[in-house]
């Protein structure tokens, strides 16, 4: 096998879909499946603010290109239960790259629901005490695709579900 067939192998793809609970509080509430390129599904329900907060991770993970992230172990193989388990119970010790994401995704939702969209907003106040170095163009990035998906997500009627791709 030659190196670009090699590394070809080593990339993990992963379908993902946030499907709108027909009534958070008649025990159906959202859900997130996660489909692997081997086959293999982990899912969740999610329950109120739980699709924001995953959207800002699949945006940061995907601009950012972090590998070891949320979606980036599931796609590994993770499943997403264990991450609420407590640290004790845990399968995995959570990597140092996704501890260093949920800043970022706390300071990109803070900057959403804000109404942050300047330059002068809460990321930008904050993130000189990130571990990770976001650009301007970075950040207005993520600002701009996720706030299109979670447009997208206010477009679906209960029932209905969305689709992304991801690629590690």
């Amino acid at each position: 096998m030659g190196t670009a067939e090699a590394f070809q192998a080593v990339i993990e793809q992963m379908v993902i879909y946030f499907k709108k609970g027909k009534h958070q509080w008649k025990h159906k509430p959202d859900t997130l499946t996660c489909v692997r390129d081997d086959g293999s599904v982990t899912w969740t329900h999610l329950y109120s603010g739980f699709v924001h907060h995953d959207f800002a991770h699949y945006v940061i993970e995907t601009t950012l290109g972090f590998e070891n992230a949320f979606f980036g172990l599931v796609a590994k193989g993770w499943d997403i239960p264990d991450f609420s388990e407590p640290k004790s119970m845990r399968p995995f010790t959570i990597p140092e790259e996704a501890i260093n994401t949920e800043p970022i995704v706390a300071l990109l939702q803070a900057d959403l629901l804000e109404g942050e969209t300047e330059q002068d907003g809460i990321f930008q106040n904050y993130s000189a005490s990130l571990s990770v170095s976001v650009t301007d163009e970075q950040l207005e990035v993520m600002r701009q695709r996720l706030c299109k998906l979670l447009q997208r997500w206010e477009d679906l009627q209960p029932g209905e579900s969305m689709t992304l791709q991801f690629k590690a």
